[in-house]
């Protein structure tokens, strides 16, 4: 062989080892490219799998209701600046807000609630308590801003360590009447179901008159508010109109039932209501 063809063959050679080579990077990099997009979906499917639909894509709403939470004889204070919050004051908007629970302005048992369709299981796990599974620090992640998810950490573990072998002992009602409800109908359903009236302003149909005035609007199954008797009554059931009140709760966390004095004293001992509307 002349060294013509040798040289040819050696080029030829040459040229098919960079063939090779460029057809083994082409397939490492799809290989890469495969597992990197396998990967961005199975992050986006547990993502999307371990977030509630209320947490996915949140929708506006604004109602309140008083909570009061004794443990082992301790009322926690939401008063404190572990659980107290800023926000912005112009809230007559129908924006989403960062977050579904708030309290605020120094008051005690207030809860803001700012999503459609929380349970009393996020308000706790929200606060430290995790009763209802998923990860800890947070409620799920928000899908509503595609391609990017965005995590919903909760507010912190503000909540004091439940005690060893206490029960969950709760109460919905009013100073007139209240009653012992169900501990996992709190934890699992929304919280107009729990408390069997719905909110106000939640409806996209509100018209902007009805969401600076709203009012009260009963359940399903509810044909009207109780009508007052006397002229406190009436300034009562006013101010829950204003505030969006849809309930009150009490939750006893011991080893033994309260007696019914103990409740008592506390729906004898509710945050009073002021006459403000768009206070967050």
């Amino acid at each position: 062989m002349d060294k013509t063809k040798k040289d040819q063959h050696s080029a030829e050679k040459s040229a098919e080892k960079i063939k090779l080579t460029q057809q083994h990077i082409v397939r490492v990099l799809a290989v890469v490219v495969l597992a990197a997009i396998a990967f961005v979906v199975l992050l986006y499917g547990y993502a999307f799998t371990s977030s509630p639909a209320t947490v996915r894509k949140p929708q506006f709403e604004h109602f309140h209701f008083r909570t009061q939470i004794i443990v082992e004889g301790r009322s926690v204070n939401f008063a404190g600046d572990t659980f107290q919050e800023g926000y912005a004051k112009d809230n007559c908007n129908v924006d989403i807000a960062t977050s579904p629970f708030h309290f605020h302005d120094k008051k005690d048992q207030m809860t803001h609630v700012h999503w459609k369709d929380m349970t009393g299981g996020q308000f706790l796990k929200y606060y430290g308590w995790n009763l209802t599974g998923g990860p800890g620090s947070m409620l799920g992640y928000r899908f509503d801003s595609l391609p990017r998810v965005n995590r919903v950490p909760i507010h912190g573990k503000n909540l004091p360590d439940i005690p060893k072998g206490a029960t969950f002992y709760i109460y919905s009602g009013d100073q007139q009447s209240h009653q012992q409800r169900s501990w996992d109908h709190f934890l699992k359903q929304d919280l107009e179901s729990f408390f069997g009236k719905e909110s106000s302003v939640g409806e996209p149909s509100v018209s902007l008159w009805d969401r600076l005035f709203p009012k009260a609007i009963a359940h399903a199954g509810h044909d009207h508010e109780p009508v007052p008797t006397n002229e406190a009554e009436a300034q009562e059931a006013n101010l829950q109109r204003i505030n969006n009140l849809i309930g009150n709760v009490v939750i006893f966390v011991q080893k033994d039932k309260p007696t019914s004095a103990q409740v008592d004293d506390r729906f004898n001992d509710l945050e009073p209501l002021t006459a403000s509307t768009c206070s967050g």
